[in-house]
């Protein structure tokens, strides 16, 4: 794909309105101007953006004022990552790697009839699959990401690509069973955002899709394999190697460099396939954002009332949590109220999502027969 075709997916209104909409939300201020702006990377361009001079974002003549900016800048897009403790960063990434991995997932996903959105526009998995990938392939999208699983199902077409999530994709598969309503034929999806457990990939094969595509990779290193199969190691894609014992991934043509956020191992007979072990930094994903549990367990260790921490994930039903074990520096202490106060302390300090949802008390850490830490 040249930089010309690139001027080409933003022109299309509805795609664009679509995708401004995701990034701004439905409120015409100028923080969702500045949020769009920010995405484009606008900053860069020569003078002041035009669309930063307005505050409703949501007229024809700004949406005719971003097309205007686009025109004459051909820079990278700015997507922000889930965050590895709850913060998101933007990450900046060239319109020649999108290309490239546009270029390969038309190929690996095929033609479709329509694509079925059930993820954000703006974030880099959905403006690839939501925005790039139907204009590719000259085709419409529905979004339905404000219906029940019933809903979606139902309105499901014959050759539909649903772009969705682990969550999404067990309930979807729950209510096609359990309902009893059946999948349109040759509906495939892809999955990503976080591991697809494989219990997940199976049941919605047998709910009937067609195909569900796995794909791993980050905000900052973009697409790196995929699957089809849960009980297959991924496939690097082709521009892709390994090096450095498989803790980097060098571009075949180009050369550069970048570093794999978690553990990966070799599988197969070759060196194109691999397994994913767990996260280098550490980081678990919790509702779609990335958290550290080392991290809440140190701003708990920094209350004075508090000796020792365990911080650990939990299944809550369909959702992963955390929960956390507490060794007060006084073992005579009043737990109820340490409770409230650890409760506050949290509330300061860490945004809802990385607070521990369980807190158990006790007089020292849990440890197994060998000395080593257990779960509680």
């Amino acid at each position: 794909m040249t930089h010309g075709q690139r001027e080409t997916w933003w022109q299309d209104a509805e795609s664009l309105r679509r995708l401004v909409t995701s990034l701004a939300g439905h409120d015409a201020t100028p923080a969702g101007a500045a949020a769009i702006a920010a995405f484009f990377c606008l900053q860069d361009a020569p003078g002041p953006a035009a669309v930063l001079q307005q505050t409703n974002w949501q007229t024809p003549d700004w949406l005719a004022a971003l097309q205007g900016e686009l025109r004459a800048d051909g820079g990278d897009l700015a997507f922000l990552t889930s965050g590895s403790s709850g913060a998101p960063k933007p990450v900046r990434q060239p319109w020649a790697r999108l290309a490239e991995e546009l270029d390969f997932q038309a190929d690996l996903q095929g033609p479709a009839r329509r694509i079925v959105s059930l993820v954000p526009a703006h974030h880099i998995y959905g403006f690839m699959f939501a925005v790039l990938l139907p204009h590719r392939l000259g085709v419409p999208v529905a979004d339905l990401r404000d219906r029940r699983p019933a809903a979606i199902l139902a309105a499901l077409q014959p050759g539909d690509l649903v772009i969705g999530f682990p969550q999404i994709w067990k309930a979807l598969a729950q209510t096609a069973v359990q309902g009893g309503r059946p999948v349109a034929p040759a509906v495939r999806g892809i999955t990503s955002t976080a591991p697809c457990p494989p219990e997940t990939a199976r049941a919605v094969r047998m709910a009937g899709f067609a195909r569900l595509v796995e794909l791993y990779g980050s905000s900052e290193t973009m697409g790196i394999g995929w699957r089809d199969d849960p009980a297959q190691p991924f496939t690097l894609f082709p521009y892709w190697q390994l090096e450095n014992d498989n803790t980097m991934l060098r571009h075949a043509a180009r050369g550069f460099c970048i570093a794999l956020p978690d553990r990966i191992a070799p599988a197969g007979n070759d060196d194109r396939h691999f397994a994913v072990l767990g996260r280098r930094d550490g980081a678990i994903q919790i509702g779609g954002i990335n958290v550290h549990p080392d991290h809440i367990a140190a701003v708990l260790r920094g209350h004075p009332l508090i000796a020792a921490v365990a911080v650990r994930p939990y299944q809550a039903g369909a959702t992963l949590r955390l929960k956390a074990f507490l060794v007060p520096a006084d073992l005579g202490a009043d737990l109820a109220a340490l409770r409230r106060e650890i409760e506050t302390w949290l509330r300061q300090r860490l945004p809802a999502i990385e607070r521990p949802r369980s807190l158990t008390f006790g007089s020292a850490l849990p440890q197994g027969a060998m000395g080593k830490p257990a779960d509680w």
